[in-house]
């Protein structure tokens, strides 16, 4: 008794042509596995909006408070360090070397419906957090009714 077997094209492609975001997140998944954090460089963000204002906050350890610029250009606040990392023992070698406290720079557009006369910033605990308040204008409102004439 033989066995139905349908021969179609889809059957001889390869997984990666197949099913391609699933062949992008493997390849995501072993490159990250395989190399580490592609760009160390960049600390981590998070972005929360409360009904007052936004607030950036970038995890970034080891540093302390002058070892960071912030200077808002044309609505793009840039948030930088420019400090080099140190202590690396020559005369060991690293099997792996995944510390890392070096120079950075993060840049994130803002709505003009922010105060940027009023933005503030704190370094504690490894996070810088960025305060931006929200214009009068951009402040949600209470929700309202409208009548149909």
């Amino acid at each position: 008794m033989m066995t139905n077997f349908r021969f179609s094209d889809r059957n001889c492609m390869p997984a990666r042509l197949q099913y391609p975001a699933s062949h992008q997140m493997m390849n995501w998944f072993w490159n990250d596995f395989e190399n580490g954090k592609k760009d160390r460089s960049v600390p981590l963000a998070n972005i929360v909006e409360t009904k007052e204002d936004f607030r950036i906050e970038l995890t970034v350890p080891g540093f302390s408070k002058s070892d960071f610029k912030i200077k808002l250009e044309d609505q793009v606040l840039h948030i930088s360090s420019d400090r080099e990392e140190t202590g690396i023992n020559q005369e060991e070698s690293y099997i792996r070397h995944e510390f890392s406290c070096t120079a950075f720079n993060r840049s994130f557009h803002l709505s003009y419906l922010v105060d940027s006369g009023s933005i503030i910033a704190k370094y504690e605990n490894g996070i810088l957090s960025v305060n931006i308040p929200k214009t009068e204008q951009a402040k949600s409102k209470p929700a309202r009714e409208i009548a149909i004439d």
